[in-house]
């Protein structure tokens, strides 16, 4: 009986108007969407290329003339745009995309703009996850809010259950058969998609790739089964067809619009931090106390002589203010952090925002990617910071004095440029993407159970008549 229903709704569908607007609307978002991305994906590599080639030139000079002035500059890292940002660009540009840092300190992170206009950083970028998340969520309320109501109007409903046929398996058909039609269209779209982007000899198709875009589908799956239970709910709130898509686009608006666009009130209404300004108090105000309680000398000028008594308190008091600031700083970004991450709780009763926060462990961007690399910089941070004191352990003509703004007291010997710890970005491993993804997956899934069987108990008291 299931398998009919399942059947004779799929036949209704694929032949209905909208079915056909739909697919063709989509399909055709999803080749514009891929067509731009990889257009403009090649200018981002340009872009990205002359960084690191400055970056590269730069880091030489710096080793080339001694090895303390490489430990104390202040490099940025800048990273590189995601090849797979097709599939969800994950709101990356409005995550940090640049690092600053020294064999010292991470002393901090901004949203580096680029070549591009910032005036147009508030248009959404038209990628898989923003079709699927804004249009093809609308699309599935269209053929579900009147799974129940359109038919009641019509009669076709009491017919259909004048055959003594079970409403729960009436129900469940008519909510699988629109899970099918979406995702005939959704896999569709992805696949000509797929077929664009080997063409262009800048985005590198990998197996990794395809195993992203497979696991963007799977994705998919429950988010469209989470809309379209949505869908059935509200048709079986209503008695008519009309009352029932006001329903369903209240859902929609609230769900696609009010909450990702509140978040930001939210956060600081519900979980508010301290403003940046009374961190930069924090921090001159811990430098006044280590300057007022610093020996005499210790801002002593460089008299050229690196064993000079008076370059060790001067060292020992920068050291001090770089761990000062680093403690106040660092405890303001795990704050920032933690705000983030709450809001988000907030937020999970929006099915849009938790198809994009699974998204992010799916291609590895947005939050995760941001996470990933802030705390991989620290651990080589660690390293490069080790790597110098090894080399100025070797010099016998320094005092070993660290400063960690300064090159008084430490090793003033050159580098070669081949010896120097590069940073890389990792990549973010499976078991990593998992345990970012699991818990919005779990949530999403009781998501679908909870409102497909408050939608089934709803229908065994509907009045068909």
């Amino acid at each position: 009986m299931l398998k009919t229903i399942i059947t004779r709704e799929l036949q209704n569908n694929l032949y209905s108007l909208r079915f056909q607007i739909s697919f063709l609307l989509i399909t055709m978002m999803f080749v514009v969407g891929t067509v731009v991305f990889v257009k403009n994906y090649g200018t981002k590599l340009q872009e990205y290329s002359k960084y690191e080639s400055e970056f590269k030139s730069r880091l030489k000079e710096k080793a080339e003339s001694n090895a303390s002035k490489l430990a104390v500059e202040r490099w940025t890292l800048l990273l590189r745009a995601r090849g797979n940002a097709f599939v969800a660009d994950c709101k990356d540009k409005y995550f940090p995309n640049q690092f600053k840092y020294s064999a010292y300190n991470v002393f901090g992170f901004e949203i580096g703009r680029g070549g591009t206009n910032p005036f147009l950083s508030t248009f959404q970028e038209l990628n898989w996850s923003f079709v699927v998340s804004v249009i093809l969520s609308f699309v599935v309320l269209l053929f579900t809010f009147d799974t129940i109501s359109g038919e009641k109007e019509t009669g076709a409903l009491a017919l259909t259950l004048s055959n003594s046929l079970p409403r729960a398996t009436v129900l469940l058909g008519k909510y699988i058969s629109a899970i099918i039609i979406t995702m005939l269209i959704a896999v569709f779209g992805v696949f000509v998609s797929i077929l664009i982007v080997p063409i262009s000899d800048k985005v590198d198709f990998t197996f990794a790739t395809l195993m992203e875009a497979l696991g963007f589908l799977l994705l998919v799956f429950f988010f469209v089964s989470c809309v379209a239970s949505i869908g059935i709910l509200s048709s079986v709130l209503a008695r008519n067809s009309n009352v029932s898509l006001l329903i369903a686009l209240t859902f929609w608006l609230v769900f696609v619009v009010v909450i990702p666009n509140t978040a930001i009130f939210w956060a600081n209404k519900i979980f508010p931090i301290e403003h940046i300004d009374a961190v930069n108090e924090k921090i001159r105000s811990a430098h006044e106390d280590l300057n007022r309680s610093a020996p005499p000398g210790s801002w002593s000028a460089n008299t050229g002589n690196p064993f000079f008594p008076a370059h060790e308190s001067r060292a020992d008091l920068q050291t001090k203010r770089n761990n000062a600031e680093m403690a106040i700083r660092n405890a303001y970004y795990e704050n920032m952090f933690s705000q983030l991450e709450r809001t988000r709780l907030v937020t999970l009763i929006s099915p849009v925002a938790l198809f994009d926060y699974m998204n992010e462990a799916i291609v590895g961007g947005g939050y995760a990617r941001f996470r990933k690399v802030w705390a991989d910089l620290h651990e080589y941070q660690g390293r490069f910071l080790e790597f110098f004191k090894t080399l100025d352990a070797a010099d016998t003509d320094s005092p070993h004095w660290y400063n960690p703004y300064e090159d008084f007291s430490t090793t003033k010997k050159p580098v070669s440029f081949e010896q120097v710890p590069i940073f890389e970005e990792k990549p973010i491993f499976l078991v990593e993407r998992f345990s970012f993804l699991k818990s919005y997956l779990i949530v999403m899934i009781l998501y679908v159970g909870v409102v497909f069987s408050l939608s089934l108990v709803l229908f065994m008291r509907y009045d068909v008549r």
